[in-house]
């Protein structure tokens, strides 16, 4: 490794060997006026130049090893300064320019270019490229022999993963190829590697690519699969069915701290497909308001509460409380973070919030600065035979952990709630209406401590007892596919790009003060059950079983809607940001901690129709209706 004091010692002595080399190219007078002194002195005094130059921007701290395109661009400005900087203290100095015009031109670009050299020599030796430098015949790529990959995307996202893959000499695959979104390239290169062509031809490019039935080539998506020109389900499924690898990349939230600055691959899933073009927000934000801040998750071993323990890992939060009464998928996510982010630290506490004291303890001993709420009974049919169990964990659980929140100083509390609470017909919706409300009542009475705010959205792709895992099962099963009503529509999101708007929202909710709010993910279009479940069969499907899978209606569940809503009649938008609106409840929308105890102790005394009759009262009473 090369130290400061030996970089800048090359540096002056290929300064020194610019000046004489400009010199004998431009001059055929000898030396200048003043003798050989005087030259000496000048060859010196550039030397010094090249080296001034670097402080300002620290280019003596650049690593050759890793230098990069905009490094180079340093030494071009450098050796630019270093040469005016002599060619004006000569004017200054003496009123003429040491030597002609081109002497200051040719030294100019001997030191440019020797700087260039020497460091793009280390870093080709770093990389065991040295040959390829040196030797103007063509050498063995480094990763020849290894399995072959396509990369497939828009040019800037395929060049951002060859610049990492490229002089890497443990990456496993070996690039062969790029398909753009793009017309105009094909044929052309990318970082040495050929463009095969456009994605509308990908699948005969692809075939092109193997000369049996099954394919070694890995066909990798460096942007995602929905949002590039001539890519549908039908080719995607098709590709699929003739054994080709197709990876992707993985989402930041799915990276461990090891991961950052290496790219690795995942298998596309089916909900990389299914799903609209996800909303791209930065992320720098939410590092900035989540790292070195105690997190904790109710809920955390839930699907969108083991998401949220992912990512706010992933966004170096300094500690991570994870909250949940189901043993196993708590014990699952503490392993999962355990391994992949070492640094951050950790609790596991085996909790039922229904248990207030359990749940004021909690908070008490661990003192998070942001509680996400997510624990919830969230399965519509079991919580109408079940409403009391609804009442008690999704009202009344959700009022202890708030009320700890307030007592102990905790700086934010959100509820994580569901498209089910708008205009609910059913007991799980009510509920969760009922659980909005209790935290609306908290924010008006919060003043100055704990900002509380409450997220809305609806079905996520793959979470625990959704569609997706479930037709999934019925393909493999041979059908047939059930639904419950041809003209069923739901909102449907991936799990990680849930979250993420959950942490922009939440860090929106912390700007609010105690202005009362609901923050309601943009859920793009609804999608019919019916088409979810069709497209399901065309990527599942054996080839040639798609027509034979038959899709059979069964009739609504008790407590389904055809289509959910994400706004009350009775709310009004406040305002819309990427992904996000906010929005203003209704005035009577609060529940007080006198509402929820009446409410618990009637739940306690009368039969589930009772209780289910008066949930649905409540709600109607704080909608004003």
């Amino acid at each position: 490794m090369l130290t400061i004091t030996t970089k800048l010692l090359i540096d002056i002595m290929i300064a020194l060997a610019a000046f004489f080399g400009g010199w004998f190219l431009a001059s055929s007078s000898g030396l200048p006026e003043g003798g050989l002194f005087v030259w000496l002195v000048n060859a010196v005094l550039f030397a010094g130049l090249v080296v001034l130059a670097q402080i300002p921007a620290r280019v003596y701290r650049h690593s050759w090893r890793y230098v990069s395109p905009p490094d180079l661009l340093r030494i071009v400005q450098v050796a630019l300064f270093s040469t005016l900087g002599l060619a004006l203290i000569n004017f200054l100095m003496f009123r003429q320019a040491i030597g002609p015009g081109e002497f200051y031109g040719f030294t100019w670009m001997l030191a440019t270019g020797g700087m260039m050299l020497v460091r793009t020599a280390v870093r080709a030796a770093r990389e065991q490229r040295l040959a390829e430098l040196l030797l103007p015949l063509p050498v063995r790529d480094i990763h020849a022999g290894k399995p072959r990959m396509i990369l497939i995307g828009t040019p800037e996202d395929v060049d951002a993963t060859l610049r990492e893959i490229i002089d890497r000499p443990d990456f496993g695959y070996e690039p062969v190829g790029i398909v753009l979104d793009e017309e105009g390239l094909s044929g052309q290169g990318i970082r040495g590697i050929r463009v095969l062509g456009t994605t509308r031809v990908l699948e005969s490019i692809a075939d092109a690519q193997t000369d049996g039935p099954e394919s070694d080539v890995a066909l990798v998506f460096t942007a995602p699969p929905p949002t590039l020109k001539g890519i549908d389900r039908a080719a995607i499924a098709r590709l699929r069915k003739r054994d080709f690898r197709i990876l992707t990349l993985p989402r930041t939230s799915e990276l461990s701290e090891t991961d950052h600055g290496t790219v690795r691959f995942r298998k596309l899933r089916l909900e990389d497909l299914l799903s609209r073009p996800p909303v791209n927000l930065p992320v720098e934000p939410l590092r900035n308001g989540f790292r070195k801040r105690r997190i904790m998750v109710t809920g955390a071993g839930g699907t969108i509460g083991s998401e949220l323990c992912r990512q706010a890992a992933a966004l170096g939060c300094s500690e991570l409380v994870m909250l949940d009464l189901a043993e196993t998928p708590l014990f699952d996510i503490d392993r999962e973070i355990a391994a992949r982010f070492t640094s951050v630290k950790r609790q596991t506490l085996l909790r039922d919030i229904r248990d207030g004291e359990a749940i004021r303890d909690a908070i008490k001993s661990t003192r998070p600065d942001v509680i996400f709420h997510a624990a919830a009974f969230k399965h519509v049919s079991l919580m109408e035979d079940h409403p009391r169990q609804a009442i008690e964990t999704n009202v009344k659980g959700t009022e202890n952990v708030a009320k700890a929140a307030r007592e102990f100083g905790v700086e934010q509390m959100v509820l994580i709630s569901t498209d089910k609470a708008v205009e609910p017909v059913n007991v799980m919706g009510a509920a969760k209406r009922l659980a909005e409300a209790v935290i609306l009542d908290m924010a008006e009475a919060a003043e100055n401590g704990t900002r509380f705010g409450v997220v809305r959205f609806g079905n996520v792709l793959g979470s625990n007892g959704s569609v997706v895992p479930i037709f999934r099962s019925q393909i493999e099963a041979g059908g047939p596919v059930t639904i419950t009503h041809p003209d069923m529509e739901r909102y449907f999101m991936t799990v990680p790009e849930a979250v993420q708007l959950v942490l922009h929202a939440t860090l929106e909710a912390a700007k609010n003060g105690v202005d009362p709010a609901v923050y309601v993910l943009d859920m793009g279009e609804p999608v019919r059950i019916e088409d979810m479940a069709q497209r399901l069969i065309e990527l599942c499907a054996p080839a040639g079983m798609e027509s034979a899978i038959e899709i059979e209606v069964i009739g609504p569940r008790p407590g389904e809607k055809l289509r959910e809503k994400l706004i009350d009649a009775g709310e009004s938008l406040i305002s819309e940001m990427d992904g996000l609106r906010k929005v203003r409840p209704n005035a009577a929308s609060r529940y007080s901690a006198d509402d929820v105890k009446a409410l618990v102790a009637f739940a306690r005394k009368h039969s589930k129709i009772e209780v289910a009759d008066e949930i649905h009262s409540e709600v109607g009473r704080i909608r004003g209706g």
